[in-house]
């Protein structure tokens, strides 16, 4: 089964199978977005794909954090593929995430020889260095130099203190 919902700037599609619903997030969460008007599906697991969330405002995020608190309870929510602006907002507020993790994310990377790249990353594979602050290493595609992490590792990672899954 598949849903889409459409808010201005942001479509939300649901699928589920027996055991997951997912929710695919694609543009702006704005003043647009009515968090009552998504469909709530009790799963034992609830993912949100985040890779394609481009904006969030302070309209937007008030109606996120309702949507996360109330959707929590209905299974296992895990964040997967985060954007780079989501991370971003679940940095600088907590509690974009409710009673979710997340499981791999993207973060900004650069390369002399071809300027910005974001790298995904997943949290297990990575989990000491994250919670370190410290960004996993990659190579450039192009010229196979190391990227260079491209925002504060102290901040970007705050959200990884408490990236494993919370025991129900």
């Amino acid at each position: 089964m598949s849903d889409k919902i459409e808010f201005g700037n942001l479509t939300i599609e649901i699928s589920q199978s027996d055991s997951e619903v997912i929710y695919r997030f694609v543009g702006d969460v704005d003043e647009h977005f009515r968090q009552k008007d998504v469909p709530r599906i009790k799963k034992p697991n609830i993912t949100f794909l985040l890779e394609e969330i481009n904006n969030f405002n302070s309209c937007g995020i008030r109606e996120w954090i309702y949507l996360i608190r109330d959707i929590g309870e209905f299974g296992k929510l895990k964040f997967t593929r985060c954007s780079v602006t989501m991370i971003d907002q679940i940095n600088m507020v907590p509690d974009s995430l409710g009673k979710g993790y997340v499981e791999s994310f993207y973060a900004p990377y650069f390369c002399q020889c071809g300027g910005e790249v974001n790298r995904l990353i997943d949290v297990t594979a990575n989990l000491g260095q994250l919670q370190n602050k410290q960004a996993p290493e990659f190579k450039c595609e192009s010229c196979n130099k190391t990227l260079e992490f491209d925002a504060l590792e102290e901040s970007y990672f705050l959200f990884a203190e408490g990236a494993l899954p919370k025991a129900s």
